[in-house]
């Protein structure tokens, strides 16, 4: 998979662009058994970068060895269900032909099933990285937004899934 070229246009030399191929694969391939489920209507991602986020070195996810917990912000304050704070970010749509992603020729006015995907920044400096994502209703649950946690790291220079908050789709 290739990292789209509006993402790899915004990502600094601080940021892994072997993370972001392997994020946006990851998400793709949770995408693709929804898409099997659910054909009638387009996925669209916001995918971003997030140098902040609520106390990265204090609040743990312990999943697979810890990794920092990827939450942010509700509004001014700090809260653990709140979203990372995109410092940018992108807009793509789920080409399941590939699997992977796209830029859309045009975003829908209302109504569309979306994936929020906050990218933790720096990741050529750390072998580890939590990456938050936010799912609309209609993905994977009927009614409600879902949030669902990846960690990654990287072995050897490869970037590994080694954690979901959820099961795999």
């Amino acid at each position: 998979m290739v990292v789209p070229a509006p993402v790899e246009e915004k990502l600094s030399e601080q940021d892994d662009p072997a993370l972001w191929e392997q994020v946006l694969k990851t998400v793709a391939e949770d995408a693709s058994v929804l898409r099997a489920a659910n054909q009638r209507s387009h996925l669209y991602a916001e995918v971003g970068s997030c140098s902040h986020s609520l106390r990265p070195h204090q609040t743990r996810w312990t999943a697979a060895g810890g990794f920092a917990l990827p939450s942010g912000y509700d509004g001014t304050r700090h809260s653990r269900s709140g979203l990372p704070e995109f410092d940018w970010s992108v807009k793509l749509q789920f080409d399941p032909a590939q699997p992977g992603w796209i830029v859309p020729s045009e975003m829908p006015a209302k109504r569309f099933n979306f994936v929020r995907i906050a990218v933790p920044a720096r990741t050529t400096r750390h072998r580890q990285a939590a990456v938050h994502t936010l799912w609309s209703p209609g993905t994977l649950d009927a009614k409600q937004n879902r949030t669902i946690f990846y960690g990654f790291r990287n072995l050897g220079g490869v970037w590994e899934l080694k954690a979901c908050s959820n099961m795999r789709l």
